[in-house]
């Protein structure tokens, strides 16, 4: 499949167009309707602007790096002319703006913004089930989660409804559903993206990332929402990865285990350098990573938790409530906590290109499903999904999730986690990783 460089190419000389590939988003999203991942679309208006950026290609004018290329917005972001309402029927505070600030970034580098995706009510949640706008279901079964809460944007672009999509993530919410579902998602370094114009969930943990088939097209979307060259990372010669080996042990689902050492086999078969590294921080980021969330995500819905909490699900509901009841002196704890985390993530990081893990410990739970068995006995979905990506958001670091195919026919994805700041050479890495170990996996037609 043609990268998104590739796509603007054909279109600037006119071997392939806006107008067919919105046509072709618009035929994948009736196929794929019954797994729900489209929040709000017009198609004509769409349409209109395919024609327009049609045009200007035949004049000559791109207007950037992504002329032409149907991205489509998670439900969270503001986007002009269209409505906002975060999988929920609760009252949302004001945005500030009519459009995200990244949402302006990427039409000015040329996109076609024509879709809201569908998400985990208020982005309080990690599996795409939502009371008020339905399931969003996994494009390899139905039957199974497809993530969250970026859930919609992973389904989107997994069945070709357009090129490419925009997530948040807090915990994992780019991260998880692009491997469930099959494709990429690149976690940047925390402000990286500017997020003015976005319902926050979590100042201290919000990031926003793409999701694409393929780490070239998420870095290229990466640069015209962050207006940061990563060009300059220099490609990855016998990597240096850190293996958390003592913190998966008993973590991962028996299949994800054999799929990750058969991983780790191929990747030393290709020379890169793997050292098994002790992290206690990726123990403790869950005691503070909980109530710093739960706490912001309350004072973010203040104004309608105060009138009784109207249009809340059940769902979402307790752990804001239990945001709002958190003593104002475990909030601080947790933030003093959440600093220690970070310095010896800081440190690991200093004498390795990445820290390398399965993006989940398990393949795509049943919709519904709460509890799964590992390794180690049964745990609940909640820790064992979004807890092996919540880490690396509670402290900012830029964190990539790369498709390695299929086990026992759902997909899996492999994390990595870059320093500080260090997007261009993660995504270097990444794409040293996809030749090697990458697979990106079709779902089956409907």
């Amino acid at each position: 499949m043609p990268t998104l460089v590739e796509t603007v190419e054909s279109i600037a000389r006119q071997a392939a167009s806006a107008q067919a590939l919105i046509e072709s988003a618009q035929r994948q999203a009736m196929r794929a309707a019954d797994l729900n991942p489209i929040a709000y679309v017009d198609w004509g208006a769409a349409l209109d602007e395919a024609r327009r950026l049609d045009a200007e290609a035949r004049a000559g004018r791109l207007r950037g790096p992504l002329h032409g290329i149907p991205v489509s917005v998670k439900d969270l972001f503001a986007v002009r002319g269209m409505p906002t309402q975060a999988g929920t029927r609760a009252p949302l505070p004001p945005l500030g703006r009519d459009e995200a600030v990244l949402v302006s970034r990427l039409r000015e580098a040329g996109a076609l913004v024509f879709a809201k995706t569908n998400m985990h009510e208020v982005a309080l949640g990690a599996t795409g089930e939502n009371r008020w706008t339905g399931d969003v279901k996994n494009p390899f079964d139905p039957a199974r989660q497809a993530g969250g809460s970026s859930s919609g944007a992973a389904v989107a672009v997994a069945t070709g409804i357009g090129l490419a999509g925009i997530g948040s993530d807090t915990g994992g919410s780019v991260r998880i559903p692009a491997a469930f579902c099959g494709v990429t998602g690149f976690k940047p370094s925390f402000g990286a993206i500017p997020l003015a114009g976005a319902l926050h969930l979590s100042w201290t943990c919000d990031h926003a990332g793409p999701l694409a088939r393929c780490v070239d097209d998420c870095a290229v979307l990466f640069e015209a929402m962050a207006r940061r060259r990563v060009a300059h990372g220099a490609p990855a010669r016998r990597p240096r990865l850190a293996v958390p080996a003592a913190w998966l042990a008993g973590r991962l689902q028996p299949a994800v285990r054999e799929a990750f050492e058969r991983l780790l086999a191929a990747l030393a078969a290709e020379q890169a350098e793997l050292e098994h590294v002790v992290a206690p921080a990726l123990a403790l980021a869950w005691q503070c990573y909980t109530p710093i969330v739960r706490a912001e995500a309350a004072w973010v819905h203040r104004a309608a938790l105060a009138v009784g909490a109207p249009g809340f699900s059940e769902l979402v509901l307790p752990a804001l409530k239990a945001g709002r009841a958190l003593a104002a002196a475990d909030y601080i704890d947790a933030l003093k906590a959440r600093e220690g985390v970070c310095a010896e993530l800081d440190a690991l990081l200093a004498g390795v290109d990445a820290l390398v893990l399965p993006t989940s410990a398990v393949l795509p739970p049943l919709r519904g499903q709460d509890e799964i068995e590992v390794e180690g006995g049964r745990t609940t979905v909640r820790e064992a999904v979004l807890g092996q990506t919540l880490p690396f958001s509670l402290c900012g670091l830029p964190t990539l999730s790369v498709p390695v195919g299929l086990v026992d026919g759902l997909p899996m994805g492999l994390q990595l986690v870059g320093r500080r700041d260090g997007d261009a050479s993660l995504l270097a890495l990444g794409r040293w990783i996809e030749a090697a170990v990458g697979v990106t996996p079709m779902p089956p037609e409907e």
